[in-house]
């Protein structure tokens, strides 16, 4: 992204992170929220929630290094009481209230629970060298996405039990398998798509544009 900041990026006149909030909002059954931010976007991201009505149940506290070590800072900032985390990223602003919720679900029912979508494109792996080394069957194959959800008991103990000197995990489904626990998948979506290049904001702008004309219809 050449320097830009996704989760402050403008999409149909807003910040990226402005489209999660809107999402959050409208999920009361998220009690708690932590913006995990870093030192050059926390004043931006403490502006932005005292703008919506999540104000009074949140926080904006400073990541780390890593995903993981930011990921692991929001955990530790939430009260004692909280029992399920569902762990989001920013740079995902499609993400729809009706997404969020079937992550609860599913989180409640099965401790650990990650969106996903089917694997449309053939996948093979290859070597150093860059030739084939096999075709992999896409039949089981998944792109994992956000929202994640997990007991925070299972989570916490993933930590913990995270070799000190292993690469960061991707993401907080690949600690929670390590660790032993079972994490089954439920529906992600297409429109869900992660703001990674340059494309991918005039992609999640025109989706953008598409809702809100769907929504005035």
């Amino acid at each position: 992204m050449q320097g830009l900041d996704k989760t402050l990026a403008q999409l149909a006149g807003r910040p990226a992170l402005a489209w999660v909030l809107d999402a959050v909002a409208a999920v009361p059954e998220i009690t708690e929220l932590v913006v995990v931010a870093s030192p050059a976007n926390h004043d931006a991201a403490s502006a932005l929630l005292r703008a919506t009505p999540l104000s009074a149940r949140s926080i904006v506290c400073l990541g780390g290094a890593h995903r993981q070590d930011s990921v692991r800072a929001g955990v530790e900032r939430l009260s004692a009481e909280v029992e399920l985390v569902l762990i989001h990223d920013a740079a995902r602003p499609l993400v729809t209230p009706g997404l969020l919720r079937r992550g609860i679900e599913a989180g409640a029912a099965w401790g650990a629970a990650v969106a996903a979508v089917p694997v449309s494109d053939t996948i093979k792996q290859v070597d150093a060298s860059g030739q084939v080394a096999c075709t992999l069957d896409r039949s089981s194959l998944v792109a994992a996405q956000t929202p994640q959800v997990f007991r925070r008991d299972w989570l916490e103990v993933a930590y913990r039990r995270w070799p000190p000197d292993a690469p960061p995990a991707t993401d907080e489904a690949t600690l929670v398998e390590r660790a032993g626990f079972p994490v089954r998948v439920f529906p992600g979506s297409a429109d869900n798509l992660k703001l990674t290049t340059e494309t991918d904001l005039v992609v999640a702008a025109a989706l953008l544009a598409r809702r809100q004309q769907g929504a005035r219809a």
